[in-house]
């Protein structure tokens, strides 16, 4: 536990993934109680680290009066319900997060059966099928879901103690994410909407929206107004220099579009197609995607398909269908007749 100003305390708590080590969970002192910015995932490790952390400042966690989660993804809100019912805490999140909950981490067979769907459209093989289609099962154990008691649209302020945030709508990475900014502080609390190296995920699915990542760069972009001295990112460390990163972020997504336009060259693909014959993982020397784990298969397809809409709602693109497949090209110039 860190306390990186005064009043505000970063938690790292460990998470079960090999490449990202620990989810950032933030404490911040009130005058009647404290307010958590989300929780982490439902693991027995995460929740000792969490005791122990609290213990650190002498509280036993009845004294976090409420929760903020910054979307609804398992290492962000999976231990909310838990939290929730054991602290009598308050649980705020954004009302497109809450939509999600019940089809994602409660009755999950019409998501799974709209999920093959999707993924059958863009081209996936019958025979990675089933395996795409579940990889997301073996996170629920990981999740105590729970509705929140306080929704979220954006515009709100939470105050808390000499802090009053500014609850901010930053879909992308989900559609209801969300940032806090202290203003007079200026300090953000940018969940995974923007981390310090790490390139926020960025998928397209069947709860996503049409248009993700133009969704997401728009909402990084719209940040660059705000006059901010320090982030608190959900993951890494915290960090200054927030237009600068906002600029290497759509650098990144730029050149990710070069290399989708060059694997598509002048012919039609699948977002699958597509999706094997590029690089992923260049932060650690590039793989291809037939060396990915199930799970980073799944969101390599998605990503790709969310720079696919993004670049077909630009124009720069377009989609047809062929015997109930999605496909992507250069748009056709129109035929004029003689």
């Amino acid at each position: 536990m860190i306390e990186v100003i005064p009043g505000i305390y970063r938690m790292p708590l460990p998470l079960p993934i090999p490449t990202v080590s620990h989810i950032n969970t933030y404490l911040v002192k009130g005058d009647n109680g404290y307010l958590l910015v989300d929780t982490g995932w439902n693991t027995e490790e995460a929740f000792a680290s969490l005791k122990k952390q609290l213990a650190e400042l002498g509280i036993n966690g009845r004294e976090i009066s409420r929760i903020v989660v910054t979307h609804a993804h398992p290492d962000h809100y999976g231990m909310a319900g838990k939290l929730k019912n054991l602290f009598g805490a308050t649980l705020y999140f954004h009302h497109l997060e809450k939509d999600v909950i019940e089809s994602r981490y409660v009755n999950m067979d019409e998501l799974l059966k709209e999920m093959s769907l999707w993924l059958k459209g863009n081209g996936v093989p019958p025979d990675r099928l089933a395996e795409l289609q579940k990889a997301s099962l073996p996170m629920l154990k990981f999740v105590t879901p729970a509705m929140p008691d306080v929704t979220l649209y954006g515009g709100e302020a939470i105050t808390c103690g000499d802090f009053s945030f500014n609850v901010l709508p930053t879909p992308g990475h989900a559609p209801g994410h969300i940032c806090l900014y202290e203003p007079d502080k200026k300090i953000l609390f940018s969940g995974d909407h923007i981390l310090p190296t790490i390139t926020p995920y960025v998928g397209m699915n069947p709860q996503s929206g049409s248009n993700p990542l133009g969704d997401y760069l728009d909402s990084i972009n719209s940040l660059k107004r705000l006059d901010v001295d320090l982030v608190l990112p959900g993951h890494e460390q915290p960090f200054t220099g927030l237009k600068d990163r906002i600029e290497g972020i759509t650098l990144h997504h730029s050149l990710r579009n070069a290399e989708i336009m060059a694997a598509l060259g002048y012919d039609s693909k699948t977002a699958f197609e597509l999706t094997t014959g590029i690089t992923w993982m260049h932060d650690v020397n590039g793989v291809g995607w037939y060396k990915l784990g199930t799970w980073d298969k799944r969101m390599a397809l998605l990503e790709t398909l969310a720079h696919l809409e993004a670049m077909r709602v630009k124009g720069e693109l377009e989609k047809f269908t062929r015997e109930d497949i999605l496909y992507y090209r250069l748009p056709q110039k129109a035929k004029t007749s003689e």
